[in-house]
């Protein structure tokens, strides 16, 4: 099992599906997950109001903010998310391109009812490179099965 001390687990949730998926991770990861939250929350009832609100960000090119976190004792990151529009949302951009990360590695895990994490992965890997940090491949984590699989390199069978 891996060291935890240098480990966190940090998830952006609307609909609570990655909340749910965090969770899973926590317990395989033994983290508690920290949940990553927009100053100004998104709707979380009526899903043409969350629409609209990503469309807005997407086409004026916006940048939500974010209740900080500290992550600077971390070596590696976990970090989940919902692909919307086949990409990170803004607030992870957000997230990633605002953090100190220098030096550290980030593994992602999404969750998506069409999108696969290889869709988000140039997005990562472009922020990794301006943050001078590691993006892994990651994994998508619809089902307990697919975690379960993503987390296979910590957890051999």
């Amino acid at each position: 099992m891996m060291a935890q001390t240098k480990t966190a687990l940090v998830y952006f949730s609307v609909s609570g599906r990655t909340q749910t998926a965090a969770e899973a991770v926590g317990r395989y990861l033994q983290l508690t997950p920290a949940a990553l939250t927009a100053k100004a929350p998104y709707p979380t009832s009526g899903f043409q109001q969350l629409v609209a609100r990503t469309d807005a960000e997407n086409d004026q090119d916006q940048l939500p903010e974010y209740v900080p976190l500290d992550v600077h004792h971390v070596e590696t990151l976990y970090l989940g998310f919902p692909t919307w529009y086949h990409q990170p949302p803004r607030l992870i951009q957000n997230f990633l391109t605002t953090t100190d990360l220098a030096g550290k590695t980030v593994i992602p895990f999404v969750t998506s009812a069409s999108s696969r994490v290889t869709e988000s992965l140039p997005y990562l890997e472009k922020w990794a490179d301006a943050g001078d940090f590691t993006i892994q491949d990651g994994f998508t984590a619809n089902t307990p099965d697919e975690i379960a699989i993503g987390l296979k390199d910590d957890f051999p069978l």
